[in-house]
């Protein structure tokens, strides 16, 4: 009876969902070769013109805020057609629109560096000379989208609408503009969409109108998922009753599709169960894990109490100048940790951080923030739990790390080093990079386990592959085409199953 309700469940499941995991292992492993597109930091800071700034031109950030109107969270200055600027991030914020009160999200905006008024956003002229000054390619066509295929992600909502370029050249690159922070936020090109319409974008539900709601794309996720286990779960218990209880005849299909379908179950079944498994895990069902997110609490321990900077951004430039003349400053980020204010001097290959509500000597000049202020600042992150263990990580651990071990900023998943590692008695570990002044990453207990069952399953993200990247690609590909085998021989007995005339042959 047992069996016979098996056999039910994995036939009629199979027949539902056999496209499905045929498409999921295909277009895995085109999205194992190539990624959904990104513009990497590298990209973008070489697409950046030098910052320019005369002596003495500029106001601080906190300056320039005060004299438009705005509080902001995030600053950065740059270069905006030809004159510096200070790109904010404005919080949230209550706005009236007619007799009804809306609540807007945050927003980049641009801000004189020299008076601190508040820039127009960019018009579709200077928009196109923008994009053709990051590419070095002329623009064919330009129009406004809120979102599309390509630019539905979450960190692009602060710069909305967009504007879309389509460039020149052969390549067909495409680059998404931000008209209020006036600065290029994405770019495609024809080879990656191609590849991405075969790989990222059906593997992952990516379609832009399921992308608009993250509801809708999650319960698609989960349902599908769900009932692949169910199917692949079934047909592994049917293929190990086979082997253990009728052991006269492992494989007891005379039919040339039905016996290499039980074969290739009996190889690649496992891990088609452990990628779907780990697939449903990655929109995190029924709340299974925690929120990496942390608290306001350490939000507000980390920065610390109020500081504001006191230095010229120009002074700091011609001390960073001063300290590595080759650096090209591209941008200068503004980092609040533990109570301290500091520029950043990004450029392309290198970076300098100096105290920018002090001591304004070259002294204070290097590549990354003290170890004393990262120490004293995770010392103090969470009080009400202990004291932490310590560690400055010159390499990975089990839960930081990096899929790309060679030093690239221009690898869209490598991890910077060193970090700080601050690890509290309740199991909680978090990670600060001291070179941007920010927490990489927030992981406790629950997230250990998400780490195996997603990452390590799904990606085979674990230390003994990571450091065989060969092997693992090798690993990752013999599977599929594993996979794809046992899906094949699905669709087969599938279409059979619905075509019962079409069928011949003993079983």
């Amino acid at each position: 009876m047992l069996k016979r309700a098996l056999l039910f469940v994995h036939k009629w499941l199979g027949i539902m969902l056999t496209l499905l995991f045929l498409m999921w292992f295909v277009s895995g492993l085109v999205l194992y070769y190539v990624p959904f597109p990104s513009l990497t930091t590298s990209e973008r800071l070489n697409g950046l013109p030098p910052l320019s700034l005369p002596a003495g031109c500029c106001l601080t950030a906190q300056d320039a805020g005060k004299r438009a109107g705005l509080a902001f969270t995030e600053a950065r200055l740059g270069m905006h057609l030809g004159l510096p600027v200070w790109r904010v991030l404005v919080p949230a914020a209550a706005k009236t629109a007619g007799d009804e009160a809306v609540q807007s999200g945050p927003r980049w905006q641009a801000l004189d560096a020299v008076t601190g008024e508040l820039r127009q956003a960019l018009s579709s002229a200077q928009a196109e000379a923008l994009a053709q000054s990051f590419s070095g390619q002329g623009v064919q066509q330009s129009n406004v989208v809120e979102a599309d295929q390509w630019s539905t992600a979450q960190s692009l909502n602060a710069h909305r609408p967009l504007l879309h370029m389509t460039m020149a050249g052969s390549e067909g690159l495409e680059l998404y503009v931000s008209p209020s922070s006036g600065e290029v936020l994405r770019d495609t090109r024809r080879s990656e969409r191609f590849w991405n319409w075969l790989g990222a974008i059906p593997h992952w539900f990516y379609f832009s109108q399921l992308r608009n709601g993250s509801e809708p794309r999650r319960s698609l996720v989960i349902w599908a998922s769900s009932l692949g286990v169910v199917a692949v779960l079934s047909g592994l218990l049917l293929g190990v009753w086979q082997l253990f209880l009728n052991p006269s005849r492992w494989i007891p299909y005379r039919s040339f599709w039905r016996r290499w379908h039980h074969i290739a179950g009996l190889v690649a079944g496992l891990v088609t169960f452990t990628w779907i498994l780990s697939g449903l895990l990655s929109v995190n069902p029924w709340h299974l894990f925690s929120s990496r997110a942390a608290p306001a609490s350490e939000r507000a321990s980390w920065l610390g109490a109020a500081s504001s900077a006191t230095l010229n951004p120009a002074a700091a430039l011609k001390v960073a100048l001063a300290v590595s003349p080759a650096l090209h400053v591209k941008e200068i980020d503004l980092l609040r940790v533990g109570g301290q204010t500091w520029y950043r001097m990004r450029g392309t290959a290198a970076q300098l951080v100096l105290r920018a509500d002090g001591d304004t000597t070259s002294g204070n000049a290097a590549a990354m923030l003290p170890d004393a202020l990262l120490e004293s600042t995770l010392l103090t992150l969470r009080k009400d739990v202990g004291v932490p263990q310590l560690l400055k990580m010159q390499s990975y651990d089990e839960l930081y790390y990096s899929r790309e071990y060679a030093d690239d900023s221009n690898k869209k998943f490598n991890k910077p080093l060193p970090v700080w590692r601050a690890r509290w008695p309740d199991g909680l570990a978090v990670y600060a990079d001291p070179a941007s002044g920010r927490v990489l990453m927030r992981q406790d207990d629950s997230n250990r386990w998400q780490r195996v069952l997603y990452n390590g399953l799904h990606s085979f993200d674990f230390d003994f592959f990571m450091q065989r990247p060969q092997l693992r690609g090798a690993v990752i590909v013999l599977l599929s085409i594993l996979g794809i085998a046992l899906c094949m021989t699905s669709c087969v007995m599938a279409w059979r199953a619905l075509a019962p005339s079409r069928r011949s042959g003993p079983r």
